[in-house]
């Protein structure tokens, strides 16, 4: 299965060492499970980067095919191939420093 993962956040872009990939996934995946595939440039994953306790921080805004992605039970849906996942900085976070 491939994952096309777009980042449209120049902190998230900063911290991947990109801001466009196909991810190759073996099999069927979930949500939760092609975020833990996609690597960023210190080896994390974007799931380490973007999820708090299992659900997606105030930070971020992710899209999934056009679909904000905005409760923990669609980290936990499957996906399909070549689903297009975009992350962005949520505009109403309030972001300390």
């Amino acid at each position: 299965m491939r994952v096309i993962f777009n980042i449209h956040s120049d902190r998230a872009a900063s911290a991947a060492g990109w801001r466009a990939r196909a991810i190759q996934i073996n099999g069927e995946a979930r949500l939760d499970e092609a975020l833990k595939a996609t690597e960023l440039a210190d080896g994390s994953s974007i799931y380490d980067y973007i999820v708090e306790e299992d659900r997606l921080g105030n930070d971020w805004i992710l899209t999934v095919n056009g679909i904000t992605v905005s409760a923990i039970s669609f980290l936990k849906t499957e996906i399909k191939d070549n689903v297009q996942i975009h992350l962005m900085d949520n505009p109403h976070a309030k972001r300390h420093g």
